[in-house]
């Protein structure tokens, strides 16, 4: 992997060298049957553009992605922010920090995995830009319709996000902590949202929701920590230590539509509990969590688990 700032104007760029099969197309595919980060306009064909706060600074940073060939991954950032920290960002967004070269092997353990692998080819999830973003996500989306979540993240993405511009393509980020901290209402949060977001964006500011803090603990001790946010309970800790910390190799205990997706890839006769889930997932190590997004994108239209997203 190499990083370079660019000579004279040139917006710095890096590079990327996957392990393993990568397709930045199905990314692009995996964002887009989701959420993408609100814009206007539209990128190039065969590019993907990128919008995220990042982890150090909280500063705005676009991404223009390429894949010229199969072994290297091509980025142009824009705005301000530092290239290597937005590099090492992308990585693990995009699980190119992930070593997949095993991967094709769980498929020729299980059949349904290699038909999996020939539906979704080059195949890696695509996680949250961070940690801090991913809960906020839960607060707003609680008790509410996806829709209806993505128009609430949408607006404040734009009314007290920042715009970046991706060579011509605008693209806005969610709001920073301080911005979060500073809310006193906005349209859509009802209850105790703001107060839980004031809490968080607090606890985001004291370095409580680093990201790669939290993905360097274990699992119990990062779910703990994460369940001790205002707001946040089981299936929000859950989202945050899976599709925001990379999770590779474990299992979601609450996503609602996993058990239905497995029954019937399986042919199962009833929901797999969850000593049916662990003893099926053997065969899926290293990459068990790999597995599951893939399993819950066949009942999704392509969408990722527990409402994933990726770009601000």
């Amino acid at each position: 992997m190499s990083a370079s700032k660019g000579g004279g104007n040139a917006a710095p760029s890096f590079e990327l060298e996957p392990l393993g099969a990568y397709s930045l197309e199905e990314s692009a595919r995996f964002i887009g049957a989701w959420h993408e980060a609100p814009s206007d306009g539209s990128s190039t064909t065969g590019h993907l553009h990128l919008a995220f706060l990042t982890d150090e600074g909280w500063k705005a940073a676009g991404v223009c992605l390429t894949q010229p060939e199969p072994a290297r991954v091509l980025g142009t950032v824009y705005g301000d922010a530092d290239v290597d920290r937005v590099k090492h960002q992308v990585a693990r967004i995009l699980s190119l920090d992930v070593d997949g070269r095993d991967w094709p092997a769980v498929g020729m353990r299980d059949r349904v995995i290699a038909r999996l692998q020939q539906m979704f080819p080059g195949f890696r999830p695509v996680n949250w830009s961070n940690a801090y973003e991913a809960a906020a996500w839960s607060l707003i989306s609680t008790r509410i319709s996806m829709r209806q979540g993505q128009d609430v993240n949408n607006r404040m993405s734009r009314e007290l996000g920042h715009e970046v511009d991706v060579h011509g393509h605008r693209l806005w980020v969610f709001p920073e902590p301080s911005r979060l901290l500073e809310l006193k209402a906005f349209k859509g949060l009802f209850g105790r949202k703001v107060e839980y977001l004031n809490l968080l964006a607090g606890s985001a500011l004291a370095g409580a929701l680093d990201t790669d803090m939290l993905r360097a603990l274990s699992r119990e001790e990062a779910l703990n920590r994460l369940q001790q946010l205002k707001g946040i309970g089981e299936f929000g800790s859950q989202l945050v230590r899976l599709r925001a910390l990379s999770a590779v190799d474990e299992l979601p205990t609450n996503e609602p539509r996993l058990a239905g997706a497995i029954r019937e890839a399986y042919g199962l006769a009833t929901e797999p509990d969850l000593d049916k889930l662990e003893e099926l997932a053997e065969s899926w190590r290293p990459y068990r969590m790999w597995v599951c997004v893939c399993l819950r994108r066949t009942v999704t239209g392509g969408a990722g688990m527990m409402h994933s997203r990726a770009t601000g």
